[in-house]
């Protein structure tokens, strides 16, 4: 046992300092996220107050100018099974909240994309309208690289991201909401 002594306490001290060097780099790489985040945000907020455009129903869309406090802007694409899933949330949380809560989708079909469009609202009976973007212009803007993405903006400040499939009625996401409308 004594022989073994000598090893086990290098081990320890090895994996006490690896534990430590660890903690270390996980609080920067968090600290990391948190300004890549803050930065992604602002990006985000810059591109709110100068989105114009036209939807599919040939309304001009200005996001300033929605007045309800809570706008989605969706990024998706009718070849997308995530972004098709998120169509049932979506449409129940504006059913939910029809006063406070627009959503504008921007679809990024690039082959006949209007058809697309049509043919997706319709089988999904979507309660929100899209503006078709083939060329990807508002992907490049607001610097979204992957479908489904969701903004969530309160009064034009985003409150929440999300680059993967969402439940829009998700309890949390709801207390978020929720806690916006009292402001």
């Amino acid at each position: 046992m004594k022989k073994f002594l000598p090893a086990i306490f290098i081990s320890l001290v090895f994996t006490l300092m690896m534990i430590s060097q660890m903690l270390i780099n996980g609080q920067e790489l968090s600290a990391s996220r948190i300004e890549q985040n803050r930065e992604r945000f602002s990006l985000y907020e810059a591109k709110f107050h100068k989105f114009k455009a036209v939807d599919t129903k040939k309304n001009e869309i200005e996001l300033t100018k929605i007045e309800t406090p809570i706008i989605i802007v969706n990024f998706w694409a009718s070849w997308c099974a995530p972004c098709i899933a998120e169509f049932a949330s979506m449409n129940k949380l504006i059913q939910k909240y029809p006063s406070k809560i627009t959503v504008v989708g921007i679809n990024n079909d690039t082959d006949n994309p209007a058809k697309a469009v049509l043919k997706i609202e319709r089988k999904y009976k979507l309660l929100f309208n899209s503006v078709i973007d083939p060329e990807g212009k508002f992907a490049e803007d607001f610097n979204v690289s992957k479908i489904p993405s969701s903004i969530i903006y309160h009064k034009g400040k985003v409150i929440k991201f999300s680059g993967k499939e969402m439940d829009f009625m998700d309890s949390d996401f709801l207390a978020l909401i929720e806690a916006k409308f009292t402001e």
